[in-house]
C-alpha cells in the first residue's frame, strides 16, 4: 500500500483545486476508491460548485463521520493514536469537516489556494482518527 499512496499523492501534486473535483473531500474519496477498486467519488463528484453549495450538499448528503464509517473505517478511540499511512484525520469543522490523509508521518489535503499540501501532524488539532479496518 505504502508505493500506492505514494504515486497517489504525487498524482495529485500538480492538481488544481476545484470544488467537487478536486478538493479535499474528493482527495479522499478517490484515494479510497484507487485502494479498494470503488467508485465512491462519483456521489460527490461536480455536486457543487461554491462554499455555500458545498456546506447545503455536506449537511444533507452525508456527514464525513457516517461517510468513514458506512465505508468500512473504524473511529480510533486511543487518545493520540499513533498515525499510519492510509489513515484519515477527520477536523470538524462549523460548516464542512476536513479531510487529511496520512502518509510517511505527515498529513496531505487539498488546499483552495495552494492546492495538495503536507502538513506536520504536531501542529495540526484534530478530532479523530479514523482507520480502515
Amino acid at each position: 500500500m505504502k508505493l500506492e499512496l505514494a504515486r497517489y499523492i504525487t498524482q495529485w501534486s500538480s492538481v488544481k483545486y476545484i470544488r467537487a473535483e478536486t478538493d479535499c473531500m474528493m482527495f479522499i474519496f478517490c484515494w479510497h476508491d484507487v485502494r479498494f477498486g470503488t467508485n465512491k467519488n462519483l456521489s460527490l463528484y461536480r455536486k457543487y460548485s461554491n462554499h455555500s453549495e458545498a456546506v447545503r450538499f455536506a449537511r444533507n448528503f452525508v456527514t464525513m463521520p457516517s461517510w468513514l464509517s458506512s465505508n468500512g473505517y473504524k473511529k480510533l478511540t486511543a487518545k493520540n493514536p499513533k498515525l499510519k499511512d492510509g489513515d484519515i484525520v477527520l477536523i470538524e469543522r462549523k460548516h464542512i469537516d476536513d479531510l487529511l490523509l496520512v502518509f510517511n508521518n505527515s498529513l496531505y489535503t487539498m488546499d483552495e489556494e495552494r492546492g495538495l499540501i503536507r502538513i506536520v501532524p504536531s501542529v495540526v488539532k484534530y478530532d479523530t482518527v479514523w482507520r480502515q479496518a
